[in-house]
């Protein structure tokens, strides 16, 4: 819509969310990709779950196979990456130059536990399609990062660069206990929830941004 067009114009870009959606780019394009990995599926993008009373969740992307949903959030980072399933907040580590004995600096930039964000988004999921379709956690990286130092123990959970997508798919995931029939079933099940108005989505930013300032303020 043309009123729309122009309120995005006023507003201006948003280089956070721009960042994230380019990241998002990278792995819809390898899951586009026939036979990239042999895990046949059907992908779905944005998708804007009910999480509780006038809340929703915000799920980057799930892949749905015969093994399961693949519940997938991508973050897309500079640097060498630090992490533990078990911490708050994890690091992002950025080359900031040297100083004046040659020393090498470094920015460090906090974001919140991924595993945690994603295990959020799977229990909203796990809402609508009940607890017999088997859910996995993946956590992609992309853009110009190192994964140097994150651990995590869990079973149904991954944590990967994007190259690395194909491996942790073929991996992840026992069996099919699912036919392609009720694949095709979820996903239009769950299609609706990526069509939202443009207020739903700010409304949801909103609540993304006060949940943050109450984390900081902790």
């Amino acid at each position: 819509m043309k009123w729309f067009a122009c309120l995005r114009a006023l507003l201006g870009p948003d280089p956070a969310r721009e960042k994230g959606e380019r990241g998002e780019n990278q792995v819809a394009a390898r899951l586009a990709e026939k036979g990239w990995f042999r895990v046949r599926g059907l992908c779905l993008r944005n998708l804007y779950l009910p999480a509780g009373e006038n809340a929703t969740t915000e799920v980057d992307m799930i892949y749905l196979t015969r093994k399961g949903i693949y519940v997938i959030e991508s973050k897309n980072y500079t640097g060498r990456i630090y992490g533990d399933e078990d911490r708050p907040q994890w690091t992002a580590a950025v080359y900031a130059g040297r100083g004046w004995l040659g020393r090498v600096k470094t920015e460090k930039h906090s974001l919140y536990n991924p595993i945690w964000q994603n295990a959020g988004h799977m229990r909203a999921l796990s809402r609508l399609v009940g607890p017999e379709v088997p859910l996995w956690s993946v956590i992609v990286f992309s853009g110009r990062c190192r994964l140097a130092d994150v651990r995590w123990d869990r079973d149904d959970t991954a944590v990967c660069r994007v190259e690395e997508l194909p491996r942790v798919l073929r991996k992840l995931g026992r069996g099919k206990p699912l036919s392609w029939r009720e694949v095709e079933d979820l996903y239009r099940r769950l299609e609706p929830y990526t069509q939202v108005s443009w207020f739903q989505k700010q409304a949801h930013i909103r609540q993304v941004k006060e949940k943050e300032r109450a984390r900081r303020g902790r």
